[in-house]
């Protein structure tokens, strides 16, 4: 079933790509007398040299790294001063639950599920914290949120599983760079793009992705 990492997956079978799995980049290192970057996984594995970066992550030079992991952010914000716009980026929490029913539902108005859950996740996050949620938050977050659903008088089957999912971060409340897309460093190649760029959807992600793309293809395309 086609999911959110569909395009991922695809792009991994181009030829050409190497792919790296379960692995968490702890280091992009900037070395000036080579012109390339030197990338450290977060256990200090040396993961090679390459000529561009493209990063999609907003917190990679953000202190809401360090609030997580207790490491240093991956990017020194003193690379670039494009990177300044990283900082302290206003994000909307969000959580997500996953039902799973033994038949299919005939009709659910999707307006009826389409409600905000920021503050309910704030909330939550401000009494247990950043660090990963409990499975015991996440069992009584999960029964909360199949309570709102069916309350919609919706006359449903009850699920055989459900599985609920904190997205800390999940919707940008404000957007860098809606012009230019992405930020971008000719000089040392370095792009950084998302939804948080444009939009806090999947077109505004989309469009953000582009733009490193083309920067990078006008860049190759003139040696």
């Amino acid at each position: 079933m086609p999911g959110m990492n569909s395009i991922c997956k695809a792009l991994c079978h181009e030829p050409g790509v190497e792919s790296k799995f379960n692995v968490g980049i702890g280091k992009f290192e900037w070395l000036d007398h080579k012109n390339l970057w030197s990338v450290m996984s977060l256990d200090g594995q040396h993961l090679g040299h390459f000529k561009a970066v493209v990063a999609s992550d907003k917190n990679i030079a953000s202190p809401r790294f360090t609030a997580v992991t207790a490491q240093l952010p991956p990017l020194d914000l003193s690379l670039a001063p494009e990177l300044a716009k990283l900082q302290n980026i206003p994000v909307h929490p969000c959580f997500a639950l996953m039902l799973v029913f033994n038949d299919s539902l005939s009709s659910v108005p999707a307006k009826e599920l389409s409600f905000t859950n920021y503050k309910y996740a704030k909330d939550v996050i401000a009494q247990s914290g950043l660090v990963k949620p409990s499975k015991e938050t996440l069992s009584k977050v999960g029964n909360e949120m199949l309570q709102e659903f069916l309350g919609i008088g919706l006359s449903i089957q009850q699920p055989f599983f459900m599985k609920a999912h904190r997205w800390g971060s999940a919707f940008p409340a404000a957007s860098i760079a809606e012009v230019e897309k992405c930020l971008w460093n000719e000089k040392k190649k370095l792009a950084i793009c998302g939804d948080f760029c444009v939009s806090p959807n999947v077109e505004g992600a989309i469009l953000s992705g582009l733009a490193p793309a083309s920067k990078l293809k006008r860049l190759v395309s003139s040696l």
